[in-house]
């Protein structure tokens, strides 16, 4: 954790009156919305949209740090933050269905090509932009976007800062928009804009489609979202003792697929033999590991029939013991008792007083309360 903090402290440009907790710093609000997206990131403790996409980043630490900028001269409702959330979430939502999964067979990250996009849309809506402002916010965003795949499969922490840039860029585009800068005409539908580069699809609708909002899963676990399923699989097996020989795993192709499943991305974030040897040592430390460097020993099944978020596992021993399991990492059913359930196994009382000041503001409460929790428990953090 101290090292992720002295990243975030490094992240933080500029002094104001925004809060990142753990950071000592009061920060400008594109410091502490950037800052707070990598802390988001690199802990795994963000969300996800269609298992690759994480909008959460993009869109909660922005809508946090620009309410704690305007605040004193602004008096918001908590009716404008949350529908800022649901702007910046419908924007992520509705970009990655149209790019998914071209997108990343492309070679991009989504989350890097949806961020900026996602989190300028957050900061216009709340700060009440003309029609005209927003779209160039948006336009100028998109004229950043972009980081290539390849971080989540291989060494190092560029995985854990790119979406942060990402962030970073989106509210520096909303800050050149507000001054007064403009996009081009049709800036993301011309040749070699961004919708065309990053593989959008035709635009279909759904009908009576719900907000993307309501689609969104959480990790319970600190691994890719696709590994869920793997880790949640695991933990519902009595404890296993012995040595094993071989361990089978079938997942829908794009989680099989994600992060280019080689050798080369062997220990990655993405791969998943690595997600699965981490949950083996989680759940089941009594089980000796094969020592082979290649894990040959397990086996990954593309399975098209399977559900995303679904995985099942086939574990045999070396004295022929044979044990099959299933998981499932979809969390979009959470409700209130869920997430203030998740608060307090993360932060305790001071989780659960968070939870219960956002699940207020629906009903009416104030926005005030919220953001001085959050204040306090920067403090108390750092």
């Amino acid at each position: 954790m101290a090292h992720h903090l002295s990243a975030a402290r490094a992240l933080i440009s500029g002094h104001g009156a925004c809060s990142v907790p753990g950071s000592g710093v009061v920060a400008s609000p594109s410091g502490a919305a950037t800052a707070n997206a990598y802390l988001m990131h690199a802990q795994l403790t963000d969300d996800s949209y269609r298992v690759a996409a994480h909008p959460g980043l993009a869109v909660i630490p922005v809508a946090v740090a620009i309410a704690e900028d305007v605040w004193k001269n602004c008096h918001l409702s908590g009716d404008r933050f949350l529908r800022s959330v649901v702007a910046g979430y419908e924007c992520a939502g509705a970009l990655a269905d149209r790019l998914l999964p071209t997108v990343s067979h492309r070679g991009w990250r989504v989350t890097s090509v949806i961020a900026p996009l996602a989190a300028a849309v957050t900061a216009a809506y709340l700060l009440s932009f003309d029609d005209a402002t927003a779209i160039s916010a948006i336009g100028l965003a998109a004229a950043t976007a972009g980081g290539p795949l390849s971080v989540v499969a291989t060494g190092g922490d560029g995985w854990r800062l790119q979406p942060a840039l990402a962030v970073q860029s989106g509210i520096a585009a909303m800050l050149a928009a507000g001054a007064g800068l403009r996009s081009g005409t049709d800036s993301m539908g011309t040749e070699h804009g961004y919708l065309s580069h990053f593989g959008a699809r035709d635009p279909r609708p759904t009908a009576n489609r719900r907000p993307a909002v309501h689609d969104v899963t959480f990790k319970r676990y600190p691994v890719a979202m696709y590994g869920q399923s793997i880790f949640d699989a695991l933990c519902t097996l009595d404890r296993i003792t012995g040595e094993i020989s071989r361990l089978r795993i079938s997942l829908h192709p794009f989680a099989a697929q994600y992060g280019n499943q080689s050798q080369n991305s062997a220990g990655s974030i993405s791969d998943v033999r690595s997600i699965a040897v981490a949950g083996l040592q989680s759940f089941h430390p009594g089980l000796t590991l094969p020592h082979s460097a290649d894990r040959r020993w397990i086996e990954i099944d593309a399975d098209p029939e399977m559900h995303p978020l679904n995985a099942t596992l086939e574990l045999t021993l070396a004295d022929a013991s044979h044990y099959a399991t299933a998981g499932n990492g979809d969390t979009s059913h959470w409700g209130a008792t869920d997430f203030t359930h998740r608060c307090g196994e993360h932060l305790g009382p001071r989780g659960r007083d968070i939870a219960a000041l956002a699940l207020a503001l629906p009903a009416g409460a104030g926005l005030a309360d919220l953001l001085h929790r959050w204040q306090k428990e920067a403090v108390i953090v750092g």
